[in-house]
């Protein structure tokens, strides 16, 4: 009985011996796969970041641009002239224009 376990043994290691290769190739492809799918949505949510915080800067950035035409309007700019500056309307008939 435990001459016939040993030979079956024996038989079943040959077995596992003569196939060990391919188990080890599946078990590298297999671990290489999962290491690939790990890094692949740690990029994937790393991009998905990166993409809101470019939208949220596209956002502000019109906001910042708005404000700047509305700061840099003629209408503002002569009435902070006029209030501050004390500055008065050019009387374009008292101007002379050079050419050249």
């Amino acid at each position: 009985m435990i001459r016939e376990k040993a030979l079956e043994l024996k038989k079943d290691f040959s077995y596992i011996k003569k196939y060990i290769k391919y188990w080890l190739f599946f078990m590298a492809v297999s671990g290489t796969l999962v290491v690939y799918n790990q890094y692949y949505f740690s990029v994937e949510k790393e991009i998905t970041q990166l993409t809101e915080i470019k939208n949220q800067l596209t956002a502000k950035n019109m906001l910042l641009k708005k404000e700047i035409s509305k700061l840099s309007s003629p209408e503002r700019i002569g009435k902070i002239a006029k209030q501050n500056l004390k500055m008065k309307p050019v009387d374009y008939s008292n101007v002379r224009f050079i050419d050249q």
